[in-house]
């Protein structure tokens, strides 16, 4: 009897040193993140309006705009990173002609913005309503569409909008599409997860990003 307590004090003893171990282990992940030093990024709102082209007339307020950089700061709280933002307000886009059939809908969009009171302390984000692309960003300003399509996928952003600014933001960042279903930078999905690497290129970037704008 005494031998069968002492094998069952040392059964017991590691079975509570693997269940602390695999605990350590699980949480090791979520401790690095939650240490990683907050990165803030200014970001200023354009609701773009047209009154002879619908599609880029804007219908968000300030108040829903407000909720999905919510969204956005929750996705880039996985790097860390936070956008403030700075303002929101609407912008009158220029009188430009109908799209042509030739024309990518990106480029004719793009066209149709004024840049002349672009910020000089912030990132510029512009919503329109509708458009062929999600969003884009090649050179300021992120644009966004207000009605994205999308495929769902598990464990995605709830808000497709935010999903699609918080995408564009990741360009902004340097980061480049990447068609693992469930990242960020998948296009056409709703994903939001980054991995390591991407976390520190954009952080990296980020720091850029503060070192070369201007104080407000």
């Amino acid at each position: 009897m005494i031998e069968w307590h002492a094998d069952w004090w040392l059964v017991m003893r590691m079975t509570r040193l693997l269940i602390s171990v695999f605990f350590l282990i699980w949480l090791l992940p979520l401790r690095s993140e939650e240490a990683l030093p907050s990165i803030s990024l200014r970001v200023r709102v354009h609701l773009v309006q047209s009154s002879a082209h619908p599609r880029l007339q804007a219908t968000l307020g300030e108040a829903e705009v407000r909720t999905i950089f919510e969204e956005v700061n929750a996705i880039w709280a996985q790097a860390g990173i936070r956008f403030e933002l700075e303002a929101v307000g609407v912008l009158q886009a220029f009188d430009i002609g109908p799209k042509k059939w030739f024309e990518r809908d990106r480029n004719w969009v793009k066209s149709a913005i004024p840049t002349n009171d672009f910020s000089l302390t912030a990132i510029d984000v512009c919503f329109v309503r509708e458009m062929g692309p999600n969003g884009f960003f090649y050179g300021e300003p992120v644009v966004v569409c207000e009605k994205p399509e999308f495929t769902m996928v598990k464990g995605g952003a709830d808000n497709p909008v935010a999903r699609v600014a918080a995408h564009e933001l990741g360009h902004v960042l340097f980061l480049k599409h990447r068609q693992d279903h469930t990242n960020l930078m998948a296009s056409g999905r709703n994903g939001i997860s980054l991995n390591k690497q991407e976390i520190k290129d954009a952080r990296e970037r980020a720091l850029q990003i503060l070192g070369q704008m201007p104080l407000p």
